[in-house]
């Protein structure tokens, strides 16, 4: 089949999120429609995979109980392993589906970054590194949110950050549309695990789609939409399995805005005593690399910081965790934007209340609520580091996450 394939064009570069990993025959699945789509299109391919859902969480989780700050090349070590394990796995699978593959470490992937090794900032995608390994092989599967630093040492791009991989890979070589497969339609008004009555957004445009990663919302990540624009990369947003149709999704790059709900279930919200202190905090945590939001309510000032985050608390000073608490965030069409401070336990509820403010259904139809946990954790999420047992007890369970 590889002999068919054309090499004097830009190739297919497809990213595929861990809830298409689910369970093991995810890879099957995804070779499957990768062999269609060569036969189809007559065109290299570039397949970026994500770890499987759940496994990132389960090795921070893991990483915690060994030590509570641990140095950041040794969490990038251990964080990316999920996204390897996935790349060996996708590129067994597309063997046995007669497509041979050529799978890749993060320092084939010609992919440059500096910072922090754990949340390093993409730098430099090298276009001669993917080419020469395209021109060895015509498929290529390359890990998610891995690159190399100066020293030539793997590092992470932070979390979900798999996107970003795809599209600086489309970027280098020339693919004008970079399709981005997860476990919803396509960017969506609110996160329809949350919100069952959230609409699919045919067209977006960059902005539009940055706003909304940038205030919480799990669409596209926002150094991959910046990526994107830069180097006039159209994103197309799908879901997986493909049964729905090649025209179902959203197209990201030429479109109007839109207005959404965020929920903020991966974050946590610390109290300040004044918004000074607050603001200082967030100038600390942004020179770590990490991103923070400031939220005004009657009870203070707040910060939303990212869960678990390394090497964050150090930052924070005399805030306190305000453990029983939510953000609810509404993003204008405008660009305007709402926060609200919420029960945890009732963030859900506020979130479908203010979409159906955003959205109203003139049929009033009343729709089944899929709760958080519908979000799939692999069984194999475990593999790295057992049933997550250690002599201080078990690692605690974690809502799923895509890699």
């Amino acid at each position: 089949m590889t002999s068919e394939i054309g090499s004097d064009v830009p190739p297919l570069v497809l990213k595929f999120g861990g809830s298409s990993f689910a369970q093991l025959d995810g890879y099957r699945r995804v070779a499957r429609y990768a062999a269609r789509r060569v036969a189809e299109d007559k065109q290299p391919l570039v397949l970026v995979a994500s770890a499987m859902s759940g496994t990132t969480g389960r090795l921070q989780q893991t990483l915690d109980a060994v030590a509570a700050d641990p140095p950041a090349a040794a969490a990038a070590m251990l964080l990316t392993s999920g996204e390897t394990v996935s790349v060996a796995l996708l590129a067994a699978a597309l063997d046995a589906a007669g497509l041979p593959a050529r799978p890749l470490s993060a320092a084939d992937t010609g992919l440059l970054a500096a910072g922090p090794p754990d949340r390093a900032g993409l730098r430099r995608a090298e276009p001669a590194t993917l080419r020469a390994a395209l021109d060895g092989c015509p498929v290529l599967v390359v890990p998610g949110g891995q690159a190399v630093d100066e020293a030539g040492r793997t590092v992470m791009l932070g979390r979900n950050s798999s996107d970003l991989s795809a599209v600086a890979v489309a970027g280098a070589l020339g693919a004008p549309v970079c399709e981005l497969f997860s476990d919803v339609p396509g960017v969506c008004t609110a996160d329809p695990h949350l919100v069952p009555t959230a609409r699919t957004i045919a067209r977006i445009s960059y902005e539009g789609v940055r706003r909304m990663s940038r205030h919480g919302a799990k669409v596209v990540h926002e150094s991959a939409v910046d990526w994107a624009e830069r180097t006039g990369v159209r994103l197309h947003c799908r879901p997986f399995p493909w049964e729905r149709g090649p025209a179902a999704g959203t197209l990201v790059g030429v479109g109007p805005a839109a207005a959404s709900v965020v929920v903020h279930p991966n974050s946590e919200v610390w109290r300040f005593r004044t918004a000074s202190e607050r603001r200082a905090a967030a100038e600390r945590l942004r020179s770590e690399g990490l991103a923070t939001t400031a939220v005004d309510a009657a009870g203070g000032a707040h910060l939303l910081v990212p869960r678990g985050a390394r090497g964050a608390a150090r930052h924070l000073g005399s805030a306190r965790h305000q453990d029983g608490l939510s953000v609810v965030t509404t993003v204008r069409a405008d660009g305007g934007v709402d926060h609200v401070l919420v029960r945890r336990d009732e963030a859900e509820a506020e979130a479908r209340r203010r979409h159906d403010l955003l959205y109203p259904d003139p049929a009033g139809a009343e729709a089944a609520v899929l709760p958080l946990s519908a979000k799939a954790r692999s069984a194999y999420s475990d593999m790295l580091v057992g049933d997550g047992r250690s002599a201080q007890g078990s690692v605690p369970s974690s809502p799923s996450e895509s890699g």
